[in-house]
């Protein structure tokens, strides 16, 4: 009989468990409150109850982390562990609804609760499907225990003779393999029939998965018997045709004939014989037979010895680089001395190039055309984001899925030893606990090592001196030193306006149209309406964009003409429709100003898209003599900054200043466009005329635009990036350029056309600077003995008009 009334027993919480009414089950219990709870119940009737935990992190469980349906349980057992922890064995005798828990008793929880009632199917046809259900839950049962043993036949004849079917239903659930929420689930049920329905599906479950697992080890086993069949008629076919006679060549003759035909080294045909001896005597179907089919066939593809032979016409090579770039004689030059230097010199070793450029500048593209005119096969390897250094040297065979680098993966693929390799992107190479792939790179670029170069998955060296490599790159300060040191950097900057507008009328215009078939359509366009597009739509070191933009005018064209048929097909390229094609100017170029402005200069920098106009303005107001610098300057142009102020400082006397001026007044820098991030040295000598200007109201003379470091006693040093700053001032309007004459060594640089055009004034000093920028600049400094200092010790400004 099961008492309805509320019982108060200790609280025993499981965890990741749960116990059915009539099942005699082993625990441990060590918790502090769950071990008194046991001696307490061991003191008394040996009652107490057992609920499982919701979550079994949880150390000391409160009502609502406990499951409503619990089981009223026995000790029957209890041995003290080593440890000092119980093991006790338990009888659980009904399932109960727990009502609250007792924690006055800190050493204790006890819990009060009520006997959980099963309810039996209340009608005939309930009855009728309850007992079909039990019958087919028992049928499942016993097939699944004839598969895997869970109980014993003599246990579950015993419970068959007590025909208890809830007992029945609570044993089989506590056999099966399923998760304890589950098992908890089928204890908290209260209707037997929908108790018995859940084991039943529960219990089909674990025979589908029973029988999933009986296939697959007959997959298993079957796979084995193939082999082992497979190998032994294979030798019944080999001794067969050595009875008859027969030559038809099997797969190792095949092989062998194959590595015949190769002109190789001893070290590798007596590898690639050794490596067929050991596929002869493997099973065909095991693993290791297809790791070493895939290392001879790699070994067998690789062009140890075939080249293609280099084209030996310059004129004609030259003629393939005209056509295909426009510009870039430096290159084009290098290329030619090349294939000279080669017709002269067999024994000549291959450059490694490395192309250095903004990007849009047709690094890649060069490299494809000095392929084209050697003669040579090109494949490109593209390294920007390559972290793993097995991506240059490959995995050793030991690896599953293991294979060459992609050195030897890009030889395998155009067949020939002497291709032109493009090592794409090589400033972008990272590297992580890997391995460092520029490492790698070393032994790959450099000719003294290369002739030998050794894959980890081909394990024999591969002589790589006969390929030309050439390696691309945004910059160079990213490349490793070692890696740097073994190339040949060749700098590509930007082009200018009119060698854009070059390439569009010889390029890119021709292959939009082919591209949006629209070779029918008359269309007129200026170097102007090019222009236009160049200044408003793109801002760029190369063409990328500009192409583009081109692309999408050739497309709207194109759906114009599809949609006009019969009309005049005739277009007109003028500022109105490239507005209509391409929408609002997407950028305004910097311009000089109109008129001669007062603390506000006019800077030249230098981008990753080419060079700009940076004006820098400056301000005085009365204060406590500091220095307020705004715009987003980076730490470098923060120190010329103050490198600048501090030469203006010291030549307060010969500027007329008075000398607390610097105490009583605050100087404002500030750096239009404050969004962008600026920094470099080179803008030294236009803070300083900015500052010089404001102190002395003198504007600055609007036609000019200047570059160049500047040190604490006024000299101008050297700046890099000439050209590209040049090609902005010349875009923008200015005409006179002040440049330190250290840079003059660059003038050659900067093309014929802008020179004609400007007038470039070479300075070594500040005080050479100052009468060429300001308005009366020569009156500036007023005293005389300075002057006289300065004029014996400076060599003066050369002023260069072409």
């Amino acid at each position: 009989m099961v008492d309805t009334a509320a019982i108060r027993y200790p609280l025993l919480p499981l965890r990741d468990m749960v116990i059915y009414p009539g099942s005699v089950t082993s625990i441990f219990v060590g918790r502090e409150k769950s071990m008194e709870a046991t001696r307490r119940a061991m003191d008394a009737d040996r009652r107490i109850i057992l609920a499982t935990q919701r979550n079994a992190e949880i150390t000391i469980p409160g009502l609502s982390d406990l499951y409503e349906t619990g089981v009223a349980g026995e000790i029957l057992q209890l041995l003290k562990m080593p440890d000092n922890t119980y093991k006790i064995l338990i009888e659980g005798l009904y399932r109960v609804r727990i009502l609250d828990i007792d924690n006055n008793d800190e050493k204790c929880q006890e819990g009060i609760a009520v006997a959980a009632t099963s309810l039996q199917p209340a009608g005939e046809k309930e009855q009728h499907l309850y007992q079909k259900s039990i019958g087919k839950l028992i049928d499942a049962f016993e097939r699944l225990n004839e598969q895997q043993t869970f109980l014993p036949a003599e246990n579950w004849r015993e419970l068959k003779v007590k025909n208890d079917p809830e007992r029945m239903i609570h044993a089989i659930a506590e056999c099966l393999r399923i998760p304890f929420i589950e098992q908890q689930d089928i204890l908290g049920t209260d209707n037997l029939w929908e108790r018995a329905e859940k084991v039943k599906a529960a219990m089909e479950n674990q025979l589908e998965l029973s029988r999933l697992e009986g296939q697959i080890h007959d997959k298993v086993r079957a796979q084995l018997d193939k082999m082992q069949r497979q190998y032994y008629l294979q030798e019944q076919i080999k001794a067969i045709r050595e009875e008859m006679g027969d030559t038809e060549p099997d797969e190792f003759e095949s092989l062998r004939k194959r590595a015949k035909a190769k002109t190789w080294s001893d070290e590798i045909r007596q590898r690639c014989e050794s490596e067929i001896r050991k596929l002869e005597k493997m099973p065909p179907m095991s693993a290791e037979s297809g790791v070493i089919r895939n290392y001879l066939d790699w070994l067998l593809d690789l062009p140890f010895s075939e080249v293609t032979t280099d084209n030996a016409d310059i004129k004609k090579a030259e003629q393939i680089l005209e056509e295909s770039h426009y510009g870039l004689e430096k290159i084009k030059d290098r290329i030619l001395e090349f294939i000279a230097v080669k017709q002269l010199s067999s024994e000549m070793r291959g450059p490694i190039l490395c192309l250095v450029g903004p990007p849009g500048v047709g690094k890649t593209s060069l490299a494809k055309s000095l392929a084209d005119s050697l003669g040579r096969k090109f494949v490109r390897i593209a390294l920007g984001g390559v972290r793993d250094e097995a991506e240059i040297r490959g995995h050793r065979r030991t690896y599953i899925g293991s294979m060459p680098g992609r050195i030897i993966g890009a030889l395998k693929k155009v067949r020939v030893k002497n291709p032109v390799i493009l090592l794409d992107e090589i400033d972008k190479i990272s590297s992580d606990f890997r391995g460092n792939p520029a490492a790698a790179l070393l032994e790959v670029l450099d000719p003294e090592q290369n002739k030998e170069f050794s894959d980890h998955y081909l394990d024999i060296p591969f002589d790589l001196s006969q390929a030309l490599f050439v390696a691309t790159a945004n910059v160079t300060h990213s490349i490793p030193e070692a890696l740097l040191d073994r190339l040949e950097i060749i700098q590509l900057s930007g082009y200018t306006e009119m060698e854009k507008i070059q390439i569009a009328n010889k390029y890119l215009i021709p292959r939009q149209i082919e591209e949006n078939g629209i070779k029918g359509v008359e269309l007129q366009y200026t170097n102007k309406s090019l222009a236009y597009i160049l200044r408003h739509y793109t801002k760029e070191a190369g063409v990328r964009q500009f192409e583009r933009e081109l692309a999408q005018i050739g497309r709207k064209i194109a759906r114009e003409v599809v949609e006009k048929t019969g009309d005049t097909q005739s277009y007109v390229l003028d500022r109105q429709s490239i507005m209509r094609y391409l929408g609002p100017a997407k950028y305004l170029y910097t311009r000089k100003e109109t008129e001669n402005p007062v603390g506000k200069v006019s800077g030249l920098a230098w981008t990753s898209t080419g060079g700009d106009i940076l004006n820098i303005e400056v301000a005085l107001a009365h204060g406590k003599g500091n220095l307020s610098l705004t715009g987003n300057l980076g730490d470098v142009m923060k120190e010329s900054a103050n490198t600048a102020l501090g030469f203006v400082r010291s030549q307060a006397h010969f500027l007329g200043l008075s000398a607390d001026f610097f105490e009583k007044n605050d100087i404002f820098i500030h750096v239009p466009e404050g969004a962008i991030p600026k920094d470099g040295p080179s803008a030294g000598i236009t803070l300083v005329t900015a500052i010089i200007s404001a102190l002395t109201q003198r504007g600055v003379l609007s036609h000019i635009a200047m570059t160049g470091e500047v040190t604490l006693r006024g000299h101008v040093l050297a700046i890099g990036g000439l050209k590209e700053k040049v090609l902005a001032a010349f875009r923008g309007g200015i005409t006179h350029v002040i440049c330190p004459k250290d840079n003059q060594k660059d003038f050659e640089e900067i093309p014929q056309s802008i020179r004609q055009q400007m007038q470039f004034h070479f300075v070594s000093h500040v005080r050479e600077v100052i009468p060429l920028a300001l308005v009366q600049g020569h009156s500036v400094f007023q005293d005389k003995a300075g002057l006289a200092f300065y004029a014996t010790h400076l060599t003066g400004s050369t002023t260069q008009p072409m």
